[in-house]
């Protein structure tokens, strides 16, 4: 059975952001001004960056803080068991 993890899933969100683009992580992490292994960080929740660092990283993925929202709040691994 799967434990309900109250924070939400955000390193797996971003990491579902770039992969739906098709972009890699380098390209990404270029586009988004941090490093490769910043981003692979963060994906793996690692770090956890700051507003003005996820600000940049979701402006190179083009995704607004609206729609990173949503996908936050509608993340299967959100749910409670």
């Amino acid at each position: 059975m799967a434990r309900y993890d109250p924070d939400p899933p955000f390193g797996a969100v971003l990491r579902r952001l770039r992969t739906d683009r098709r972009f890699t992580i380098e390209e990404a992490a270029q586009r988004g001004g941090v490093t490769a292994n910043y981003l692979g960080d963060v994906e793996r929740g690692q770090r956890n960056p700051t507003m003005k660092v996820v600000a940049r990283i979701l402006a190179g993925l083009q995704v607004s803080w609206t729609q990173f929202a949503e996908l936050l709040d509608n993340s299967p691994e959100q749910k409670a068991p």
